[in-house]
């Protein structure tokens, strides 16, 4: 059974899914209609079933039946009755993938991936099996270009509607014609204040030797170099060569005094392994939980916003089903579910009538105007994010 509205009124959502279903209607087919009558005609129709249930569909005013000798439209065929999800594990909650399926009668196979490295690798080939992944905004050009993600019907995510305006037209996806926002997050760092008692405000704090051997930075080389080239006044996307080294050698002088380059902040943090730690803000959240001490700074210099978003796979075996998983994760109620499992925000809008208020009023996880006015985001750099995958590789080599 689909959740029930708060305010009473239908659910168009699951309305719109069994007229699209019961119909065998495809997004053609919608446009031929649209063609035929009007958008305005061909919408009311859906509409009206929608909104009255009724299991027949209208003939359209003023209109004469097709000619006995034409052809009848190719049936469309229903959603799928399984999809496969690949995300991070605990990166959604804990009932979005039962309740969906009991929506929908779709048998929904999600897998998790340790690493973000792990799920490029595997949809790298092409022919993954999977049908929807999460992948960071800033690489949905480069999986567009290498043809790993296929175009979305938006046609088939009328949830859309849901989402904050700065998210309906992102900078990495413009009209979301490709991938569809899931949370956004920013990322500074995160220190034990019993261990550190003093309050912490600034990057350097990452560069200070009286913490050696109790500090950690990202095992990410984008989101490290951006940390250099802030304290160093460069932008985290520069493609210059010199800067790109000033940032090097800075990570260079660093590297002595870290414990790891970790890709488990949640955990190095609340078990103490680290003091201060560079980390995602929902992440020392969730580490607070554990260890209260913690706390999070978005550093005066600035800090770096990112998301993940949502993509349909180019091989995708069940097109149908990952369009109306999609949509379900931007419902109102389905998304303020998702961040209150995980701390991190989202980017619908309509969700925030149900986001639990300490999450919305916590600058952890919900920064200010202020200060998100100081964040970079990382973009796509095309070939030269060479340049940052080289340095890396000498960084960690130790050269």
């Amino acid at each position: 059974m689909s959740r029930p509205r708060r305010d009473g009124a239908p659910d168009m959502e699951g309305a719109l899914a069994r007229y699209l279903i019961e119909r065998r209607m495809s997004r053609r087919q919608v446009l031929g209609r649209m063609a035929t009558l009007g958008a305005a005609a061909a919408v009311g129709s859906v509409a009206a079933a929608c909104t009255t249930g009724a299991t027949a569909e209208p003939e359209p005013s003023g209109a004469s039946a097709a000619p006995s000798g034409s052809p009848a439209p190719t049936p469309q065929p229903t959603p799928e009755s399984e999809l496969y999800v690949y995300n991070y594990a605990d990166y959604i909650g804990e009932d979005t993938i039962p309740s969906f399926e009991e929506k929908y009668g779709i048998k929904v196979t999600y897998d998790f991936f340790d690493t973000y490295e792990t799920m490029t690798a595997k949809i790298a080939t092409g022919d993954s099996g999977y049908d929807v992944t999460f992948a960071t905004g800033v690489d949905v050009p480069g999986f567009l270009a290498r043809e790993l993600v296929q175009p979305l019907d938006l046609s088939q995510i009328p949830n859309v509607v849901n989402l904050a305006p700065e998210w309906q037209d992102p900078a990495y996806d413009p009209g979301n014609q490709h991938s569809m926002p899931y949370m956004w997050w920013t990322t500074g760092y995160g220190y034990d204040t019993e261990k550190i008692p003093e309050e912490l405000t600034s990057w350097a704090a990452l560069w200070d030797s009286r913490w050696k051997g109790k500090m950690a930075m990202l095992d990410d080389y984008r989101e490290t170099f951006a940390v250099a080239l802030i304290r160093l006044g460069y932008s985290i996307n520069t493609t210059s060569d010199s800067e790109l080294d000033e940032a090097l050698a800075l990570l260079q002088e660093q590297k002595p005094l870290l414990r790891k380059y970790t890709a488990d902040d949640i955990g190095d943090l609340s078990s103490g392994d680290v003091w201060l730690c560079h980390a995602w803000g929902a992440d020392v959240s969730q580490a607070a939980t554990e260890r209260e001490s913690l706390a999070y700074v978005i550093p005066e210099e600035g800090g770096i916003r990112g998301s993940d978003a949502m993509v349909l796979l180019a091989n995708a075996p069940h097109p149908i089903a990952a369009h109306l998983f999609i949509n379900y994760m931007l419902d109102a109620e389905v998304s303020a579910a998702n961040t209150n499992y995980i701390y991190y925000m989202g980017p619908n809008e309509a969700a925030k009538a149900y986001i639990d208020p300490a999450i919305l009023e916590d600058p952890t996880l919900n920064p200010d105007k202020a200060a998100i006015d100081k964040l970079q985001e990382i973009l796509d750099l095309g070939p030269d994010l060479e340049k940052y995958q080289t340095r890396w590789t000498t960084l960690r080599a130790g050269a």
